[in-house]
């Protein structure tokens, strides 16, 4: 089976569709690389930083929503 790709409509692939035995060569591969970026686990231990200082602001999904759909 050829790999298929579902586009939206200004021709924008927004997904893809393969066959099984892709989709298990996929999942069952042990030699992806999932290294992080310096600047990313900075990030990541500055947020741990302030979670256990207190510090850390949370937003609800009410805000989050707002901000990003315009609501």
């Amino acid at each position: 089976m050829a790999t298929q790709f579902i586009v939206n409509d200004k021709g924008e692939k927004t997904a893809v569709v393969l066959s099984l035995e892709d989709y298990e060569i996929l999942l069952n591969r042990g030699n992806i690389d999932f290294e992080l970026s310096d600047e990313y686990k900075a990030m990541i231990d500055n947020m741990t930083t302030q979670e256990e200082n207190g510090q850390a602001k949370y937003k609800t999904l009410e805000e989050i929503q707002g901000r990003f759909l315009n609501r």
